[in-house]
């Protein structure tokens, strides 16, 4: 204990002197006043009013990227106008999308990157329309200015609501270096909506944090006032569970550090919002002071983040891996020496790690189930990006895909916990202490993982490791209340985590089965971490059932734990009712001994469908008194009676 509290705090000390500060926002030398406001806001109004109808591949979708096209021309004579046309999944079905471009060149090196989408989810929307109408009228200042880079405008496509698929393609099919990327949102919005800068990614890596800042003091300049993005719970929310409908999250998977810049963060505003052209133009100017503050000679975004902020200071990635390592080093090796102890009392631990893995078959059959029907098209639309908001259509068919699903989990699970557990011990059930060692192992291993490849879900983590198992371990004085509160806090934080990144994407509880159905269905829940998310449904189902009262099962009996005879069962002397006169009437034999042990069954009212846990075996110090303590048995018979007397066998 000891050594485990002085290695703990050796690495505080490790990780406190790792500590660095934030760097410094890059600065504009040059004047932001070239955006003009008032024509932003004209076309914005205009797109929409002879646009109404812009969903992702419809006719006026596409009628509004001829114009946006014509537009760029005319704002940059001298740049490269190309139309993309790609098929992807919509909302409404499989359409042809369309992403517009245009590139002004500069100097050879990396490109700065403008992105703004098309589409709307909502009839007319003018408040959407506002960030194309940034886009042109940033391509217009942009003209007018000297850039050192080469300059590139994206209108995509097929990305109101979630889904990103035009942001998706421009990640993939871009070659061309990029030394930042800003993403136009919605930028009318009244005071209600406060300016925010995004950097999140659907991937562990956010933006760079010298960009955020960047940007965040060009709001400033221009008399807004962002929203922080640097809470401690955010980061560990939005970057443990990478879930994002913001464009700039598909190009920060892809390594292109990128922002979004708008008011109220990256899900689409109402159709009925008003263009504000006074905050249009401070955020179209805002947007030109970022390009101006990298375009600079010898300046550089940084790399893209990976630590975590706190107080001021950032965390290196490699101090949070330790921490979490000198934490979790001493829980493995305290649960391997108790595990080892238990063993040699009788415990069979291999049954609870098989009768736990066996409630992690459940979720992981339904979700490669749930792979299946995005690929055959029952789950629509499958996308790897997510979607929010009404982009995310319940109806009919995704509630009997939800209950099907959730069906074959419940029936996996019961079939696959006895069959392991036979299959790998021989027995049919294990006890408490197995449990409890089972789903510690299952949760152990993917928080080992997550430290490697992110450590801040591995952070979530953490208390279910510690309660789960103990809510689960027979511990003395610890009460069904305890441990129903020891359960419930180690799926606090996940569960947590898990409504805030729902509510920050406008999805209803209603809405969040399906959501997740889609999730997984289109690939953003890679196969990697699909094992490693049915592993922890599994060891949340597992604890479940240990608290959760069981439930008789009217179509089996009971299979009680077979046992090796030994001396205790040769010292105690069989129950034959009163000596001398008739067997009790009341027994109906259910004590006899008949080569079974039921000393670890903690109900006796039959087998159970929810998973029925025995008791702990008594310590073999108790056994062994036991032994000592009971009187000799008489030897039976080669016919199994019982010796007569010695006064019968001389009569």
């Amino acid at each position: 204990m000891r050594i485990g509290i002085g290695v703990l705090l050796l690495a505080a000390l490790v990780a406190a002197f790792s500590l660095r500060g934030l760097p410094t926002p890059l600065q504009a030398d040059l004047p932001a006043e070239a955006f003009d406001g008032v024509a932003a806001t004209t076309m914005a109004r205009a797109i929409a009013r002879d646009f109404p109808e812009r969903t992702a591949g419809s006719p006026g979708d596409a009628s509004a990227a001829v114009a946006v096209a014509a537009e760029l021309r005319r704002a940059l004579p001298t740049a490269a106008v190309t139309t993309d046309e790609f098929e992807a999944d919509t909302p409404d079905g499989r359409r042809t999308l369309r992403n517009v471009t245009a590139v002004l060149p500069g100097q050879p090196g990396p490109e700065l990157l403008v992105i703004a989408h098309r589409d709307a989810i909502g009839r007319g929307s003018a408040a959407e329309a506002s960030a194309t109408a940034g886009l042109v009228g940033l391509a217009r200042a942009t003209g007018q200015s000297r850039f050192r880079h080469t300059v590139r405008f994206v209108s995509t496509d097929g990305a109101s609501g979630g889904g990103l698929s035009g942001a998706t393609r421009l990640a993939r099919t871009l070659r061309a270096p990029v030394a930042a990327a800003i993403v136009l949102g919605d930028l009318s919005g009244g005071p209600d909506r406060q300016p925010m800068v995004v950097p999140w990614s659907n991937a562990t890596r956010a933006a760079p944090l010298r960009l955020t800042r960047t940007v965040e003091e060009a709001l400033r300049a221009e008399g807004l006032r962002p929203r922080d993005s640097e809470g401690v719970w955010k980061q560990l929310v939005r970057r443990g569970l990478p879930a994002s409908v913001g464009e700039q999250a598909e190009l920060n998977q892809g390594g292109i550090p990128a922002v979004l810049l708008g008011a109220g963060g990256a899900t689409p505003p109402a159709a009925d919002a008003v263009v504000d052209p006074g905050r249009l133009r401070a955020f179209g100017r805002s947007a030109l002071r970022s390009l101006l503050a990298v375009d600079e000679v010898g300046r550089s975004v940084g790399p893209q983040q990976t630590g975590l902020v706190v107080a001021g200071q950032e965390v290196p990635s490699w101090a949070l891996r330790v921490l979490l390592l000198t934490l979790l080093v001493p829980l493995a090796v305290g649960a391997l020496v108790l595990g080892l102890a238990v063993h040699r009392e009788g415990v069979h631990l291999v049954a609870g790690a098989t009768w736990a893995v066996g409630c992690a078959a459940g979720p992981l059959i339904a979700g490669l189930i749930a792979v299946g029907a995005g690929r055959v098209g029952l789950a629509w639309p499958a996308l790897p990006a997510p979607f929010a908001g009404e982009a995310v259509r319940t109806g009919f068919g995704a509630a009997v895909l939800v209950v099907v699903l959730l069906a074959i989990l419940a029936g996996t699970t019961a079939a696959a916990r006895p069959y392991l557990t036979r299959e790998a011990t021989g027995h049919h059930r294990p006890t408490r202490p197995a449990v409890a060692f089972g789903v510690f192992l299952i949760v152990l291993l993917p928080v080992l993982v997550l430290v490697v490849i992110n450590p801040l879900a591995a952070v979530l983590l953490l208390p279910a490791l510690v309660a789960w198992p103990a809510s689960v371990a027979p511990l003395p004085g610890v009460q069904p209340l305890h441990r129903v509160g020891l359960g419930l806090l180690g799926a606090a934080l996940p569960f947590a985590a898990l409504v805030t990144v729902a509510s920050t994407l406008d999805v209803t509880l209603v809405q969040m089965p399906w959501w997740l159905v889609l999730l997984v269905a289109g690939g953003h829940i890679a196969p990697l971490n699909l094992l490693l998310t049915s592993l922890i449904a599994g060891a949340a189902i597992a604890t479940a059932l240990a608290l959760v009262p069981p439930l008789p099962n009217p179509f089996a009996g009971r299979r009680p734990w077979p046992r090796r005879r030994g001396a205790a069962d040769e010292a105690t002397p069989p129950d034959d009712g009163p000596k001398g006169g008739p067997a009790d009437p009341d027994d109906d034999g259910a004590d006899r001994d008949d080569g079974f042990d039921d000393r670890d069954d903690l109900f006796d009212d039959g087998d159970d469908l929810l998973g029925d846990l025995p008791a702990p075996a008594p310590p073999l110090r108790e056994r062994r008194r036991r032994e000592r303590t009971a009187p000799p048995r008489p030897r039976r018979g080669p016919d199994g009676a019982r010796p007569r007397p010695a006064t019968d066998r001389t009569r």
